[in-house]
């Protein structure tokens, strides 16, 4: 099985290098001393998830970060198997204020320069799409007349395979279906219906999506 994904990555490999199967001494050692490189950073990358995510209440396997990660606040922090985290071009920040929740499922991808803040509870389902400079902000911090009062805050719930794309924002109270898409730049103020595109300022639908088959 090992050897399968090995011979996989390096057919992979090959083709992106070259367009085609290796063909001679040079190119193949050329191909597995970069499938070496690629291995040699998902390592270090996954070391450096452990260091950043020390703090986290739990965290599953082979999580990968890339970056100085950024993970404040003393409440719950769980991230599911096989994230991705990004925060090399512009630091990502996870924070979970006392008593707070913040839930990320399995195989969710979160990139550069995002702000995931839970003053109540944030979940982020499966396998979803985040992207650069996403805001998601389940709480106000303080009052808008008053500024010196607490602000409210509501849950925040993002289904599985939803994707945020850049410069999005989501505000407290907000439940994202499965499947969802928000286009760039908006900001969600109220549910969204899985499988459908919204986007704008506050998110409006633009379309619903076609539903995968199931396998």
């Amino acid at each position: 099985m090992v050897q399968g994904k090995i011979s996989s990555k390096i057919s992979q490999l090959s083709y992106s290098i070259y367009g085609r199967e290796t063909s001679g001494f040079k190119e193949r050692l050329y191909v597995y001393v970069s499938l070496i490189k690629d291995l040699t950073k998902g390592v270090l990358r996954v070391l450096n998830g452990k260091f950043r995510l020390r703090n986290c209440k739990s965290t599953g396997k082979l999580i990968t970060v890339r970056g100085p990660l950024r993970v404040e606040g003393s409440g719950d922090i769980r991230i599911g198997d096989h994230c991705t985290i990004w925060s090399h071009m512009g630091v990502t920040q996870l924070f979970a204020d006392r008593g707070a929740e913040l839930i990320i499922g399995e195989g969710t991808f979160i990139n550069t320069a995002c702000i995931v803040s839970a003053s109540n509870r944030i979940v982020i389902g499966k396998n979803c799409q985040i992207a650069n400079q996403v805001i998601i902000m389940d709480g106000d911090f303080h009052g808008v007349d008053d500024r010196e009062a607490p602000g409210k805050s509501d849950a925040i719930i993002i289904g599985d395979n939803a994707w945020l794309a850049t410069r999005s924002m989501i505000l407290k109270g907000v439940e994202i279906g499965e499947g969802a898409t928000v286009a760039a730049g908006s900001v969600v103020t109220k549910n969204v219906a899985p499988y459908t595109l919204v986007g704008g300022v506050p998110a409006k639908l633009i379309r619903n999506l076609e539903v995968p088959k199931q396998k």
